[in-house]
């Protein structure tokens, strides 16, 4: 088909079929515009209305969890004080707790320790049957022993080494060695032969360093010191006073030459106990010895062997003696010394808080 010929044919339709180009702008411009359909129009309005109302609740309900999340928060603050506080009081009641506890505790051993002194003195009691008093608790009035207010020690693996008898020309290296080891040690002197300015400055010497000096009697002399219970506040007040002359210090402590019970004391040591307890002095015996109170001195290592025979025992008193013809002693005392430490000892000078390591008597009847 020829296709010019068919658009001269379209071309070619009559003329009132065919609009000018500025009829159909007449016409166009004579057809009103149509607006947006009405049922549309109200839905966008009624979403915008339902848009608006759900930010305004965002809004409200935005504002009403801060304030409440702030409320809870200054909540949150204030229950943490409280507790704080109730934990801070909790402490501090567990603390006055644990202070009434250990008072407690003290007084009950002050307790049992005034049973033992009370059981103690109906044992050996000092009144006559018909009430009346040893006219020797009247003697010297200034021979009484301060209250002890220091530390108690009960046990524990401690080991205390005593010398008795001394001052003397050993005494020195006693000190020198004691020093080396960082020891305290406890030495019962005696006074007869022993107020020369040698030996004051011994004594001196003894309390200067930190260790206890405490009393062994005047003379040392058995049937002296036992004659009767005068004879022995006789010795014992004497030496009391010329301890406190030369070194300044009451001493608290006494041991009993001998022990505490020996074949020279059984019919007065009863009495003897109970007045000095009376007076508020202690006294120590042992129960471990040098063994070195003999006419010819012992090899030193015989000596440490003894000594060392303690190990074992929580607390540990060792008799040794300080006097010029017991070289040997002291040539054992770093022996003795190392063997209780490697075994696990400290070493403790006595005092009156220490337990008291006595022998054993026979029950009164």
């Amino acid at each position: 088909m020829d296709h010019t010929a068919q658009h001269n044919t379209t071309s070619d339709r009559p003329e009132e079929l065919r609009l000018s180009l500025e009829e159909l702008e007449k016409a166009v411009a004579k057809t009103p515009a149509k607006g947006v359909p009405k049922p549309l129009f109200f839905a966008v309005a009624a979403l915008a209305v339902v848009l608006g109302i759900f930010a305004a609740l965002l809004c409200f309900f935005d504002s009403d969890y801060k304030r409440n999340l702030s409320l809870a928060h200054a909540g949150y603050e204030h229950m943490s004080r409280e507790r704080d506080e109730a934990q801070a009081a909790l402490v501090e009641v567990r603390e006055k707790l644990a202070q009434r506890e250990t008072e407690l505790t003290q007084a009950r051993e002050e307790l049992a320790q005034a049973r033992d002194t009370i059981g103690l003195l109906e044992d050996y009691s000092l009144a006559a049957p018909d009430g009346t008093v040893p006219e020797y608790t009247q003697l010297y009035p200034d021979f009484y022993a301060a209250p002890w207010e220091g530390e108690t020690v009960s046990g524990g693996k401690v080991c205390c080494l005593t010398f008795d008898d001394g001052p003397s020309a050993n005494t020195g290296r006693v000190l020198d060695i004691l020093e080396r080891y960082g020891v305290k040690a406890t030495f019962f002197v005696v006074g007869s032969g022993k107020t020369g300015p040698a030996d004051q400055e011994r004594m001196r010497a003894i309390v200067d360093a930190g260790h206890t000096i405490a009393m062994h009697s005047w003379s040392h002399d058995y049937k002296t010191v036992y004659a009767s219970v005068e004879s022995f506040l006789d010795e014992f007040s004497a030496l009391y006073q010329w301890i406190y002359e030369v070194t300044g210090v009451y001493p608290q402590l006494y041991r009993f030459p001998g022990g505490s019970i020996n074949g020279y004391n059984r019919g007065v040591y009863q009495e003897i106990i109970a007045e000095m307890t009376r007076r508020g002095f202690v006294y120590f015996d042992w129960n471990a010895s040098a063994q070195d109170a003999t006419p010819a001195p012992r090899p030193a290592w015989d000596i440490a062997a003894d000594c060392l025979k303690g190990v074992g025992r929580d607390l540990v008193v060792v008799l040794a003696h300080d006097s010029a013809a017991r070289g040997t002693t002291v040539d054992a005392l770093p022996a003795v010394i190392e063997g209780y430490q490697n075994a696990g000892y400290a070493f403790c000078a006595l005092h009156p808080g220490v337990a008291p390591v006595t022998f054993g008597y026979p029950k009164i009847r």
